[in-house]
């Protein structure tokens, strides 16, 4: 392995498989390594939308991330 790769971000729009574009879903198929937002303790969404084109020999990495409507502490400044 050179160390080398290349990082897409891409969306997955407003929760419809069929909404993401051809070019996000080519790049989420070909991945070797996805990563992705969940609610802590919870599903991921955006997992959901796209698992159809995830690899099942691809790496996962969740990224739990606190969904509030808030935004402590930056708010409390």
């Amino acid at each position: 392995m050179s160390g080398l790769g290349m990082l897409y971000g891409v969306g997955t729009g407003p929760g419809d498989p069929e909404l993401v574009t051809r070019k996000a879903w080519r790049l989420i198929e070909q991945a070797g390594v996805i990563a992705y937002p969940s609610a802590e303790g919870g599903d991921s969404f955006a997992r959901s939308i796209v698992s159809e084109a995830i690899s099942p020999d691809a790496i996962e990495i969740e990224m739990p991330v606190p969904m509030v409507s808030g935004r402590p502490p930056a708010q409390a400044i």
